[in-house]
């Protein structure tokens, strides 16, 4: 172990150290490089070795020479927090993890060591330590605006949207030129409905970083575009230099100038930003046919008449969920928000918990098909799932009468809906496959809907749905509604009130 007496070492650290501040990286690698060979166990060569890789861009060199020093001094707090960073730039969140416990346990006093850790906490999904870390940092240094915006992060992931916003004005109140901050603060603002504030914070982005692409991609989406509009010339002046962003700013670029495009016009335009936009986005999502044909197969030769005869004594759970489903872009949400107008509904947009429930009971969880765990369900069992289905879906609004859940490709589940969920009201919303698949061509969705970005692959999922919809309708006549997206638009009361009296509801003006 190196000491502080070693006056040679030290003289030859320091020279090194002026080497690097003058930008002679080269001698200065070298100087480090002859003390660790002159004493092996001199650690504040590994360290400052470990920093210039890491300037360098060498990640993984970094994390091995800072590891190393950790090695021989793992009482320095500096050397825990710089080796748990890097390691979080590499993925390595467990060894990030604690090497930021140790270095925020070394030196408590340290805002940096706290950020960094929640940071980490933030990469491995773990919200709550991440807002622990992330408020022990800001008891240090209330001005700290990379914490607030991090801890509204945090936050929002967590469900408090109250405390994500708070967090984020915090960060934007210390420095209004924080882009990220701003940008999640719209973000949220969008979320809760409040379009202008969220568009001032997309512009106050914008402007404090013009090749902010998430910002212009939000922004895009809460304006309707004219020929002369600055944001228009400012999405056309990034198109020569696109192949210089990420892949992921790129497509968000695109959907952005597609948007654009689309608004004034220029639907030539508009396709060809679109497509380059799917078509990064397919490379990164590809889609396996395959099973996806396998399913409805299965599922087509699983629920078959005689399976439904089998159990036609069947009682499942007493719960009266309204069931929208559909392709996605087909009028599911306007459904919704109709049916949660009235007061004995209450709407619960697209839930996972349908296919989360169908995947536990069936043991689908082992990577097979649900299908294939399906004949084997007992009587009981089948209401055991529809009543674990209504008890999570409760939760939202126990007084509510019926809750809907808009998950549009639940309607794989139908045939499980109508034995586990007989009180549940099924309607279909339906769209020109035309319209329906261009509205998902010219989106970037939030969740994968990997089958969206390529016309090939989305048109045989159009394909598929369709048929799927036509057996259920076969299976189990009178259970579904069709309503169709050109009657919701040009005949919204006629077709409210269709909807109102499927689902034995008063009509409420």
């Amino acid at each position: 172990m190196a000491t502080k007496n070693n006056q040679p070492l030290n003289k030859l650290m320091a020279q090194a150290q002026a080497h690097e501040r003058a930008g002679q990286l080269a001698q200065a690698e070298a100087a480090y490089r002859r003390i660790i060979a002159s004493d092996a166990d001199f650690h504040p060569a590994y360290h400052a070795l470990g920093l210039m890789a890491y300037g360098a861009g060498n990640l993984a060199l970094a994390a091995d020479l800072l590891k190393a020093a950790v090695a021989l001094d793992k009482k320095t707090a500096l050397y825990q927090r710089n080796y748990g960073e890097m390691c979080r730039r590499l993925g390595r969140l467990d060894e990030a993890i604690g090497a930021g416990q140790q270095a925020c346990k070394l030196s408590p006093t340290d805002i940096d060591a706290h950020y960094n850790l929640g940071l980490a906490y933030t990469d491995a999904k773990d919200s709550a330590r991440a807002t622990k870390s992330y408020r022990n940092a800001l008891k240090l240094n209330a001005q700290h605006g990379l914490s607030w915006n991090n801890l509204g992060s945090a936050l929002e992931q967590q469900g408090d949207k109250d405390g994500a916003q708070d967090a984020y004005a915090k960060a934007v109140a210390l420095n209004p030129d924080h882009a990220e901050a701003q940008n999640n603060l719209g973000a949220l603002f969008s979320v809760r409905g409040q379009l202008d504030e969220a568009r001032v914070c997309f512009q106050a982005a914008i402007k404090a970083r013009p090749d902010f692409v998430e910002a212009h991609y939000n922004l895009s989406s809460l304006k309707t575009y004219r020929q002369d509009d600055p944001h228009l010339a400012m999405l056309e002046g990034v198109y020569l230099n696109r192949a210089s962003l990420s892949d992921h700013a790129r497509i968000r670029y695109s959907f952005a100038l597609g948007k654009a495009r689309d608004d004034t016009g220029d639907y030539d335009g508009a396709f060809a930003a679109y497509d380059e936009g799917n078509r990064l986005q397919h490379a990164l999502l590809p889609t396996d046919e395959r099973t996806a044909d396998l399913m409805l197969a299965r599922i087509i030769e699983v629920f078959d008449s005689a399976f439904f005869a089998a159990r036609k004594d069947w009682r499942g759970s007493d719960k009266a969920p309204i069931f929208i489903v559909g392709m996605p872009r087909s009028g599911t949400t306007l459904l919704e928000q109709i049916l949660c107008s009235h007061p004995s509904v209450y709407g619960a947009g697209e839930l996972v918990d349908l296919s989360d429930v169908v995947t536990a009971l069936t043991g689908a969880q082992a990577g097979q098909l649900f299908t294939e765990g399906v004949a084997g369900l007992t009587r009981q069992e089948m209401q055991r799932l529809g009543d674990e289905y209504a008890k999570r879906v409760w939760m939202l609004s126990p007084q509510s009468a019926h809750i809907t859940d808009k998950m549009p490709a639940n309607f794989f589940y139908l045939g499980l809906i109508h034995l586990a969920l007989p009180n549940a009201k099924i309607i279909h919303a339906m769209r020109d496959p035309m319209d329906s698949c261009f509205s998902c061509y010219s989106r970037l969705f939030n969740d994968t809907m990997e089958f969206a970005y390529d016309q090939g692959t989305l048109g045989r999922y159009y394909a598929r749905y369709m048929t799927l919809m036509q057996h259920w309708h076969q299976a189990f006549p009178g259970r579904i509604l069709d309503v169709d997206y050109l009657d919701l638009v040009q005949e919204p009361e006629r077709t409210a009130r269709q909807v109102l009296d499927f689902c034995g509801l008063e009509w409420e003006p």
